[in-house]
């Protein structure tokens, strides 16, 4: 009996099948390229553009994630093939810089878009919140003074509505859905102003969520500048061991955003972020990591590897397991030369960290402006890479130039690396994500100079697999929180649950490939989840089900499943031993699928693909 046949299915195994043969012979990896419709021009009448980066999100229910960014006085939202989404681009009084933040703000099944604009000779604002379809929501737009930093969206009182957190003047507010000022908000900051946006996320593990943003001393000169670190209660009262002051001559500043993780698993949210130097002489930053209570972590603060006459911390830290020991690490650029990594107990991850200008010698001016990182499986290989902006300047020439790098969990850089959009780069971090639906990984950014450009790649033959993606845009998530580990709850009540429901109950048999593939061996010297690749099969019924893995001799060398399985999907992992748990040798192996349907009159259907395991 034949079973349907999905001509998408087909395509993606040709694909993977592809990036196995690649894998196996030495062969050189896809490398991204653009997709259709891409790259597209946005705004051309400001000077202020894009400085932070694109959202993605479902906007109309799909399945599928538009991009939504903000430059000019535009606030834009894209479908995946370029077409403007319904009732976009909305029209701001200001110009707008800032990454847009998505979420069920009035709770209403839908997603909402927050941002707002600035002028900057009358240091005025407007704070702004359209529902999917571009609509403003009641009581919007609010002017609460000027603001610099990207919005923040939690639910702060669990109401199942979203707050608007935000930075205005020298005050943090907290607007509630409707636009008005939460109460116990807005919290001064007496002689300082805020330097970065909000960060959320239960530091103290008390089941209520913190706000933390970094400050500077409004009257810093020179040598003299000193920042803070804040923590409030969502009541407004600040939390015990906070505000936090740095050493005199550093300070916040810069669009460093706090980022928050547990990175030794004891249930508690540290709180990292980087400093901006004005010690003479070598003007040397450093990075700091605190608990929950305002104490530094041990092994912290570090020190930045600066060998320029100015090298600080200008961009925000991100988090991301690089070394397969189940524990996040600190990943962190500064506004010159340098990417780096740590361990959560201040160790420098192997291989960290990376010095642009020794990885392009034909650069004649140094590098500067590195983005805000982010973090995924670029090459389906089970290991996650970095993706971070590098920029050069010739003033003279007035020519910019942008480059993408992406690096593999050890520092060097991937095979494609860098990418090299239009213009200048900036600070705008690189979004990762399937936008489409088929599967594959998507990457996603805006460069500007005198015109602004939004691109997007795909990376053909490379799976989307959002577990494999720690730190997949700025600020983690389209609410911004800055929290590793963090999953929006909102996300639409159609279209995404309805596909994730269809699945649930396949129409036909399937044998999925493996993940990852490759995928290192029982004996590989490495820790954590990445010694073992899943397998993954559905179901339309009832069915036995024998999975079992062959040598190239045709020889079985493991049953993974011998059982009557209600239908579904299924998942089963192998670590690359036998049956007595003898570790296998390198090298390329099949398994098979055979199910034989409990109510088909017994005709059974059989499935067999490859996988290759590596040390």
């Amino acid at each position: 009996m034949l079973w349907p046949f999905s001509s998408s299915h087909f395509m993606r195994g040709l694909l993977l099948v592809h990036f196995l043969i690649c894998a196996s012979q030495g062969i050189a990896q896809p490398q991204p390229v653009i997709v259709n419709g891409f790259p597209l021009r946005l705004d051309t009448d400001s000077r202020l553009k894009a400085l932070e980066g694109p959202a993605l999100a479902d906007l109309d229910r799909d399945g599928k994630l538009e991009i939504i960014v903000a430059s000019g006085k535009k606030v834009y939202a894209f479908h995946h093939d370029g077409k403007p989404s319904a009732g976009w681009p909305q029209t701001t009084t200001y110009s707008t810089t800032n990454s847009p933040a998505v979420g069920d703000i009035d709770n209403d099944g839908n997603l909402d878009i927050a941002t707002f604009d600035r002028e900057g000779f009358t240091r005025s604002s407007f704070l702004y919140a359209w529902d999917h379809r571009g609509n403003l929501l009641p009581g919007f737009p609010v002017a609460p003074g000027f603001g610099d930093y990207a919005l923040t969206l939690y639910d702060l009182n669990g109401d199942g509505k979203l707050e608007i957190i935000g930075s205005f003047g020298d005050r943090i507010f907290v607007f509630q859905h409707d636009g008005s000022v939460a109460s116990g908000w807005p919290q001064p900051i007496p002689g300082f102003y805020p330097s970065t946006k909000a960060s959320i996320g239960d530091i103290n593990a008390d089941g209520i969520p913190e706000i933390v943003v970094a400050a500077q001393l409004k009257t810093s000169i020179n040598e003299n500048f000193t920042g803070r670190i804040y923590v409030w209660k969502t009541n407004g009262e600040l939390l015990k061991g906070w505000p936090v002051e740095t050493a005199v001559g550093y300070t916040y500043a810069g669009w460093c955003n706090p980022a928050l993780a547990d990175v030794n698993n004891d249930g508690f949210l540290e709180i990292a972020v980087g400093t901006y130097s004005f010690v003479r002489p070598n003007r040397v930053a450093y990075v700091a990591l605190y608990r929950y209570d305002g104490t530094m972590m041990p092994g912290w603060p570090q020190f930045t590897a600066g060998r320029d006459s100015l090298n600080s911390i200008g961009v925000s830290p991100a988090f991301a397991d690089l070394n397969g020991d189940d524990k996040p690490d600190l990943i962190l650029g500064d506004i010159w030369d340098h990417v780096m990594a740590w361990n959560g107990d201040g160790t420098a991850v192997s291989g960290w960290p990376v010095i642009y200008g020794d990885l392009d010698t034909s650069l004649t001016f140094r590098s500067t402006i590195v983005a805000n990182p982010t973090a995924g499986d670029l090459d389906g290989d089970g290991d996650l890479e970095i993706m971070a902006n590098n920029n050069q300047a010739d003033l003279v020439a007035g020519v910019w130039l942008g480059r993408i790098y992406a690096f593999n969990h050890d520092a060097t850089p991937l095979p494609w690396s860098p990418l090299r959009p239009r213009e200048f780069a900036s600070m705008n971090s690189v979004a990762m994500a399937d936008l489409e639906g088929d599967g594959l990984l998507n990457l996603v950014t805006v460069s500007l100079d005198d015109e602004t450009w939004l691109t997007v790649w795909e990376i053909p033959g490379v799976p989307y697999v959002k577990e494999r993606f720690p730190w997949p845009m700025y600020g983690h998530d389209r609410w911004h929180t800055s929290q590793y580990g963090f999953k929006p709850p909102d996300e639409p009540t159609a279209g995404v649950k309805e596909r994730e429901e269809r699945d649930q109950l396949p129409k036909a048999f399937e044998l999925h490939q493996n993940y990852p593939n490759p995928f290192y061996g029982a004996g590989a010297s490495l820790r954590g989840s990445r010694n073992r690749t899943e397998i993954s099969y559905q179901l339309p019924i009832i069915s036995h089900v024998e999975l079992r893995l062959f040598n190239l001799l045709g020889e079985e060398v493991r049953r993974l499943v011998n059982a009557t399985q209600a239908p579904g999907t299924h998942r089963v992992q192998w670590d690359g031993r036998d049956e007595r748990g003898n570790e296998l040798p390198v090298g390329i192996y099949s398994y098979r699928m055979q199910a034989n349907p409990q109510n088909r009159n017994g005709e059974s259907v059989s499935f067999i693909k490859k996988l290759l395991m590596v040390k």
